[in-house]
């Protein structure tokens, strides 16, 4: 089925979204609006019938070409937040990948647009980069550091 896990009505909104964590080298892959200065881990909505890690190689793939192999569950979410005037709670999940070896990765400081929307572009950021800048989910600033710890579970509103 080709329906994401995503329902509206007048006054709310529910989704359910996985996202990527990559790390190489000491930068984390992520995305922003073209020359925007607001960053998210790369991911997208889920589609009804479709397992997480079957979303989020699905969305690597269709949005920047990548292959890559899903690791270890590293978090879950449950956000709340407005959305166009919208109730918003979101469900996601966090998991650690690698690349395959074949799938390129944009150098270092160059940005390059989503196949499946040029108004995002995604790139790699030097982790120590987090603690300056606007990064969603917020935790990830204290939580890439122990990608090898438990996994964590975060509610976060605003």
């Amino acid at each position: 089925m080709d329906r994401d896990w995503l329902f509206k009505s007048a006054d709310s909104i529910c989704e359910l979204r996985v996202a990527a964590v990559l790390v190489e080298h000491g930068r984390v892959l992520v995305q922003r609006e073209a020359g925007g200065g607001e960053y998210a881990l790369p991911g997208g909505h889920v589609r009804i019938g479709e397992t997480l890690e079957d979303a989020l190689k699905r969305e690597l793939f269709e949005e920047m070409g990548l292959r890559v192999a899903c690791g270890r569950l590293l978090w879950s979410e449950e956000s709340f937040w407005r959305w166009n005037g919208r109730l918003a709670h979101g469900i996601s999940f966090y998991y650690l990948i690698e690349r395959m070896a074949d799938s390129v990765m944009p150098p270092e400081g160059t940005w390059t647009a989503q196949m499946d929307n040029p108004r995002v572009e995604y790139g790699l950021l030097p982790v120590e980069r987090l603690r300056d800048v606007t990064v969603y989910p917020e935790f990830l600033k204290g939580e890439i550091a122990c990608l090898d710890g438990p996994v964590k579970h975060f509610v976060s509103k605003s």
